[in-house]
């Protein structure tokens, strides 16, 4: 959204492809830390305002996903499932998404007590137990909205202490339904039609739990398919590798912001790599 802002009050046609409800910001929940906020705003809300900043300044969205971008010479031709759109400059900014813990009946529960949107999903459990399983700052948040909603919240961590911000963890001591297991590896999934438990093992030892719901705060993965298409390099930890002075990546007219090149994976950084990108297209298309 940034990023088209710049570039629509730079003057050039931009279009949006892709749908802001999908995004991470959307899905975030209340966000205390984005500056200008004190009172915190809702990511779904933010997402909105910053697309009709964008819009009002002559951006187009179009909620199509980009299947394929095939670059030609000197412009590069996007395909959606219905369409195809001509560019001389793309800013790659699809983010990262939610990593899986990988076993069984974790796909075959999702969306039926498999969740990776406590803001999204997580009404669904109000007066019933759910396990968080994961790490860091999104464990710590996963387990606070979940605290005011459900009679029970588990934490379930593969390390050894909860290491998220301070303000998260003094928050986290008030809980009286909050139960921590440290040293926790997950190994199933149960259940049927709908997720009715968790097995894992804790210290060599096996153990499960009753649980109604799971879910899974383990970081994120960028979402790079796009990227390795074009042959764009990348970084050790997989992120689109940019040059942090302007986006730029190791194709020209190719631009990348956000989540995708790695980095501190905050919105307020987002939104800055966003504008350089931004910026730094207006410059290559003179």
């Amino acid at each position: 959204m940034t990023a088209a802002m710049y570039c629509a009050r730079g003057g050039k046609q931009t279009l949006v492809l892709g749908n802001i409800y999908g995004s991470q910001q959307s899905m975030g929940g209340l966000y205390e830390n984005y500056p200008g906020f004190p009172d915190g705003i809702q990511g779904i809300e933010l997402s909105e305002r910053m697309l009709a900043q964008a819009q009002k300044y002559g951006a187009e969205n179009q909620t199509e996903q980009v299947e394929k971008i095939v670059h030609l010479g000197d412009f590069f031709r996007l395909k959606t499932e219905n369409w195809q759109y001509e560019a001389r400059a793309v800013i790659l900014a699809m983010g990262a998404g939610h990593r899986l813990m990988g076993v069984p009946g974790e796909m075959e529960l999702t969306g039926r007590g498999v969740s990776y949107c406590v803001h999204c999903d997580g009404a669904l459990f109000r007066n019933k137990a759910v396990a968080v399983v994961g790490y860091g700052n999104g464990a710590a948040r996963a387990v606070i909205y979940l605290a005011n909603i459900c009679a029970k919240v588990h934490l379930l961590t593969a390390r050894e202490a909860l290491v998220a911000e301070a303000v998260y963890l003094e928050r986290i001591k008030g809980l009286s339904n909050y139960v921590p297991t440290f040293g926790a590896e997950i190994t199933k999934i149960q259940g049927d039609q709908f997720v009715t438990g968790i097995e894992f093992n804790a210290r060599n030892s096996p153990r499960s739990l009753k649980v109604d719901g799971v879910f899974v705060e383990m970081g994120m993965k960028p979402n790079k398919e796009l990227a390795e298409s074009l042959g764009l390099e990348t970084t050790p930890g997989g992120f689109v590798k940019v040059n942090r002075l302007n986006q730029e990546t190791s194709m020209p007219g190719v631009f990348a912001a956000g989540d995708l090149t790695g980095g501190r994976l905050q919105v307020a950084t987002a939104v800055g790599t966003g504008a350089s990108a931004g910026i730094s297209a207006l410059q290559y298309l003179g």
